[in-house]
């Protein structure tokens, strides 16, 4: 009875070694498989936290790029905001200055055509005193058809001095370039000359104005020169 109790304990205690043996291997086993797993976790972990910094440092490099773009353009916005600030305030100062000159201008003008109105209104009045002491009765409509006359004859002579000047500057053109000199020179001794033919048509029309109203009435006749006649020129 000893020997089996003895041999009943000594296979108890072999069937809990075998058992504890198992449990052990299970236990390994398992914490080698949750090694294993946690390791694959682990990597997996850090493959996505790479993942994910990269992701972060593209998205912080494009963030840098853009900011450094965005102050370079508020810099070039400040600079042209005040470029153009200082544009439009010169540009409102110039427009001012412009009307006030455009205003003296008008207002000087005005002024002269006034003094040269006046002063022809006088010289008139004093023709007609002048004319009444000597008892001559002046044509009006003579007058008035004579200085039209005359208009007309320097308005010609002034169109053929152009169209000359033109003619030879379409030649001297043609020619070359040291030809326009001469053309020039020659278009400005032409409209030199004009005012003097001019001169003498005039003369010889009054002269001849003269002689007739001599042979009609043996008045003394009063020539009007067409200087004398009120004009403005606003310059």
């Amino acid at each position: 009875q000893e020997k089996s109790r003895w041999e009943i304990l000594q296979q108890e205690q072999r069937l809990i070694e075998e058992k504890n043996k198992r449990k052990k291997a299970l236990l390994a086993k398992t914490i080698a498989e949750r090694s294993k797993r946690t390791q694959a976790e682990t990597v997996k972990l850090k493959r996505i936290q790479k993942e994910l910094q990269a992701l972060d440092d593209m998205v912080s490099a494009d963030i840098g790029i853009l900011r450094n773009r965005i102050d370079q353009a508020s810099l070039d916005y400040s600079y042209a905001r005040k470029r153009y600030d200082k544009a439009e305030s010169e540009y409102v100062a110039a427009k001012l200055d412009l009307q006030h000159k455009t205003e003296i201008k008008e207002h000087l003008t005005e002024h002269l055509c006034t003094i040269i109105q006046q002063n022809e209104l006088r010289k008139a009045r004093k023709l007609e005193e002048l004319m009444q002491q000597l008892d001559v009765e002046a044509d009006e409509e003579n007058m008035e058809l004579e200085i039209e006359v005359e208009r007309m004859l320097q308005q010609q002579e002034a169109e053929a001095g152009r169209q000359a000047s033109q003619s030879h500057n379409h030649a001297g053109t043609a020619k070359g370039n040291s030809t326009p000199r001469v053309t020039t020179q020659e278009s400005e001794h032409g409209s030199c000359a004009s005012p003097a033919i001019s001169e003498q048509s005039l003369q010889s029309e009054n002269s001849s104005t003269k002689s007739h109203s001599n042979m009609d009435s043996q008045t003394p006749a009063v020539n009007v020169t067409p200087g004398n006649s009120p004009a403005c020129s606003a310059t």
